[in-house]
């Protein structure tokens, strides 16, 4: 055996991913290792030959050193080697596929950190849908068009802004429904997913009415006389609990959808930021099929966990009987507050502005108290599960991050990072804190742009609304970082690049198009650079995926999950970024899509 042919063994050897946490092996690699173990003990010259090989193009491995190379070698799902051309076409057998790269840019699979896929599929093939930017008579043909052809009573559907009801003076918004909604019962949800607005069947078959009394942190929306006026903010669980239920099977359409979406635009996995027992068994069922392309962190919910009740014993039975090969089941999700828009949802340290008629200051409601949210972290942390916790204000955030430390004195300290979900708003003096504690400030780049929801963000807190997402602090002081697309929550689909954009130019990557009404920037001065805003799309991606031993960057012994795409994103204009096209995607070796 040549030495550079040892080198390969030897570096494949060192680089095995194994899972030892489980108690067994996890996608092990030894398929990759035949061909190089039967050179080993063969008396002929040695040969490595490998499945794969893709060649001169630039292959940009995210590794410790962001290094680049030419070529790159592939056996049983895992990457071989990676080098020259010429070091890596000494791997060529007769059986070897050559793939010419022609010049073209390789890097690792995208790894969305905070999606809702499964829930996204399904409000993709069956709710009644317009952009949040229609307009009010182009809402209203909508409805009526979903109306006339159902035949069943409830009608779901979204998306509408929070400004929607001022920019065409509605004064009453159930009315206005209606109006328009024919005999059925009719439930739109907005732009952030966090509230509804519903029409006056809906509400009775809710049971909703002028005298009851929404959950903790929600709210049920009145007219100056005081009737409701159909708007429901971080309550919507309740008429949520009338809808006929989304089946398993409907989960599993909806997930199949939210794949071949995925890896469309390159993405390789995906952490679910809320699923229920549905979603989950979804995900597995599909995974037992074979059908799942990509890998799946579930972040397990129940909705008793609102409000703060966490049974560990029903969670770590979920856990173990959806966990599969692309399954995994080890995190949890709580939901601490709502959104920073005009909805005023969102916990804040200072208040939002003030509307007309405000009688009080208002800073936005929690779920869950200070001493609740310590107590369900810690007991989540004790029983393995990394946490999710939804904070989209100042003020959530540093209850997350209280809640943090806590667990760490409780529980001694750990390798779980613990996510703090949105994290736009942080106090400056917090901002250390999340290094300190290894926590994960969890990005949503898409909110910035092209979303319409920063005009909502914007006249809700005024000047405050410019300073969204510290992320350039964030990195400099060390901060663990995540991103994430949070389909279908206002984006379109799990589209990776216009967030990825999003963050290394802070502006609307369209301006020019009229169907943008975001113009300018989002604190310019936080962006990074694209190789940052790649790492954390990718390695990073795939370290609150648990999996980041396995997969996130091209080296030897990792799942070959990579992307091939049509141009170099290292030499282009940052703002033509969002103009990526995926030409194929490989998901452990295979090709999953191809443009």
């Amino acid at each position: 055996m040549s030495n550079s042919m040892l080198n390969v063994l030897v570096n494949v050897l060192l680089n095995i991913p194994v899972n030892v946490t489980s108690g067994k092996f996890t996608r092990i690699s030894l398929a990759g290792l035949i061909p190089l173990l039967s050179a080993c003990s063969s008396d002929e010259p040695a040969v490595l030959p490998a499945e794969k090989i893709f060649t001169s193009g630039t292959i940009y491995t995210v590794d410790a050193t962001n290094s680049q190379h030419q070529a790159m070698a592939v056996s049983g799902g895992v990457i071989i080697a990676v080098g020259s051309s010429e070091e890596i076409q000494a791997l060529k057998g007769e059986q070897t596929e050559v793939i010419d790269l022609d010049g073209r840019f390789v890097m690792p699979g995208i790894n969305d950190g905070h999606s809702h896929p499964a829930w996204g599929g399904v409000v993709a093939l069956y709710y009644c849908l317009f952009p949040a930017t229609a307009s009010a008579d182009e809402v209203a043909a909508k409805i009526k068009g979903c109306v006339s052809e159902s035949d069943e009573l409830w009608i779901q559907g979204g998306l509408w802004t929070p400004n929607f009801f001022e920019e065409y003076d509605i004064d009453s918004p159930r009315a206005w429904l209606d109006d328009v909604s024919g005999d059925k019962a009719i439930v739109l949800t907005d732009d952030s997913g966090h509230n509804c607005w519903a029409n006056s069947k809906a509400l009775d078959v809710a049971g909703i009415n002028e005298l009851s009394d929404p959950p903790t942190g929600g709210i049920y929306e009145k007219t100056a006389t005081g009737d409701l006026n159909g708007l429901i903010q971080e309550a919507c669980g309740v008429i949520d609990a009338q809808l006929p239920q989304w089946t398993t099977e409907h989960y599993k359409e909806g997930a199949r959808y939210a794949v071949a979406n995925a890896n469309g635009y390159g993405v390789t996995g995906f952490k679910d930021a809320s699923s229920s027992e549905a979603e989950t068994s979804a995900y597995f069922e599909l995974d037992k099929a074979g059908a799942l392309s990509l890998n799946v962190a579930t972040c397990l919910y129940t909705p008793e966990m609102t409000h703060g009740d966490v049974n560990t014993a029903v969670l770590e039975q979920l856990r173990d009987d959806y966990t599969s090969a692309h399954v995994h089941t080890n995190f949890a999700k709580i939901f601490l507050d709502g959104v920073p828009t005009t909805a005023r949802t969102a916990a804040m340290i200072e208040p939002y502005v003030a509307n007309a008629g405000d009688v009080e200051a208002v800073y936005g409601p929690t779920h869950l108290t200070q001493n609740e949210l310590n107590a369900a972290l810690i007991k989540l942390d004790a029983h393995g599960f990394t946490v999710k916790i939804h904070t989209a204000g100042d003020r959530s955030v540093r209850m997350g991050l209280n809640a943090i430390e806590a667990a760490r004195k409780a529980n001694g300290a750990s390798s779980r990072r613990h996510e703090l979900g949105h994290a736009g708003f942080i106090a400056k003096e917090d901002i250390p804190r999340f290094a300190e504690l290894n926590a994960v400030a969890d990005l949503s780049p898409y909110l910035w742009f092209p979303s319409p929801i920063i005009d909502s963000v914007r006249k809700a807190l005024g000047a405050r609304g410019f300073e969204y997402w510290p992320t350039r602090d964030l990195l400099k002081s060390g901060a663990p970082l995540l991103a994430g697309s949070d389909w279908p929550s206002v984006s379109q689909d799990l589209n990776p690049w216009v967030g990825l954009e999003a963050m290394v130019t802070r502006q609307d990557p369209a301006p020019a198009k009229e169907e943008h009404t975001v113009k300018g920037h989002g604190w310019i001065d936080q962006k990074l650079t694209v190789r940052e805003a790649i790492k954390i799309y990718t390695i990073d991606g795939a370290r609150a995926l648990g999996l980041h031993e396995q997969t996130g960057s091209l080296v030897t012994g990792k799942s070959a999950d990579f992307i091939i795409l049509n141009h170099n994103l290292l030499e282009i204009p940052p703002e033509k970024i969002d103009e990526t096209e995926v030409q194929m995607t490989y998901f452990e070796g295979r090709l999953v899509y191809e443009k």
